[in-house]
């Protein structure tokens, strides 16, 4: 909610982090995370792909994703990520940080 109240005066805000659970990373078919998360947050998490989109082309602002990795975890959260940030991914607005 807080990301929609940027407007064209806040210049100097250069990257939005967002943190991930780490649970989330297990998931990597769409189907599945979406299920994991429930309908509405998944619904919520489509809403910010769309929001970050908004604000990378209207101001520029990077977003980066970062997530706890947990000691004996091989997965990364790239899958997961694509699912639920679809269209900033595509576009190469996130970076990701484990």
């Amino acid at each position: 909610m807080a990301l929609q109240t940027i407007t064209p005066e806040h210049r100097d805000l250069p990257q939005i982090s967002i943190y991930v659970p780490h649970y989330l990373a297990c998931f990597s078919v769409d189907a599945d995370v979406e299920q994991a998360i429930g309908g509405v947050n998944f619904g919520q998490w489509l809403d910010l792909d769309r929001l970050l989109v908004r604000l990378w082309e209207s101001h520029s602002i990077r977003s980066k994703v970062i997530r706890e990795v947990l000691k004996g975890e091989k997965r990364g959260m790239r899958d997961c990520i694509e699912t639920l940030l679809p269209e900033a991914m595509k576009r190469g607005m996130i970076d990701l940080v484990e």
